[in-house]
């Protein structure tokens, strides 16, 4: 019980600090083609982002057991793209690939846009990069408490927050929504996020708070970068 509290305590903060950094943006942090779209677009991402970090948190252990006792061939056949689209070895190489490509064929602008993208992915990436030792959160099949932390260690039974796979597609997808600027890419950017992130969970590998958190993150370091990016070019 003092365990529940705990952990509903800590999500209710993780709430109120997302309400609060909705309340602190401004409409000229977006590049959205009304006025009013980019607050409310702002308010509805991180309302629902809060929402489910708050019952993420409270039910990471029962979400684990409901992802563990629905374990299927055919879903764990389903779960193995999530490795190709959320880990760097396939990201990187697509990236660079990308960009000399678009620079060979003269196509500059894409150029850019991909150096864009690619720029802000890193920018997730070694965040996510120092954030999991130095947190040093336990990993689910450890079958510790959802909330053991064991900081500045290098064991990688003690990685679990943030997700690495989950920041990289997260950090990826949101810097390409952002330069598409179209709705159909958005979606597909949320719908690739959550495969991925599901498919954490399913594999016991991170918490289902594990996964909200590092989507935030991911989709923050990216939206940050991405906005630097453009108004540095336009000095």
């Amino acid at each position: 019980m003092n365990d529940l509290f705990l952990r509903s305590t800590i999500a209710w903060v993780a709430l109120c600090v997302a309400a609060a950094r909705v309340c602190a943006q401004s409409p000229e942090d977006y590049s959205f083609r009304t006025a009013r779209a980019p607050v409310d677009h702002a308010t509805a991402i991180w309302a629902a982002s809060g929402a489910l970090l708050v019952g993420s948190v409270v039910f990471d252990e029962r979400l684990r057991a409901v992802a563990i006792a629905n374990h299927t061939p055919a879903l764990d056949r389903f779960a193995g793209g999530a490795d190709v689209i959320g880990t760097a070895g396939h990201i990187v190489p697509a990236l660079v690939t990308t960009y000399v490509v678009t620079r060979l064929i003269g196509r500059r602008s894409l150029a850019d846009a991909a150096l864009r993208v690619g720029l802000s992915y890193a920018t997730a990436d070694a965040i996510e990069a120092l954030l999991k030792p130095a947190l040093g959160r336990g990993r689910p099949y450890t079958d510790h408490e959802p909330l053991t932390f064991r900081p500045l260690t290098s064991n990688d039974d003690f990685h679990s927050l943030p997700s690495a796979h989950v920041v990289h597609i997260a950090s990826l997808t949101t810097a390409v929504a952002m330069e598409a600027n179209r709705p159909w890419v958005s979606v597909v950017s949320a719908v690739a996020i959550s495969y991925v992130g599901a498919q954490r969970v399913y594999r016991d590998q991170h918490w289902t708070s594990d996964v909200v958190l590092s989507g935030m993150l991911g989709v923050e370091a990216a939206r940050a970068t991405m906005q630097w990016l453009r108004a540095r070019e336009t000095r």
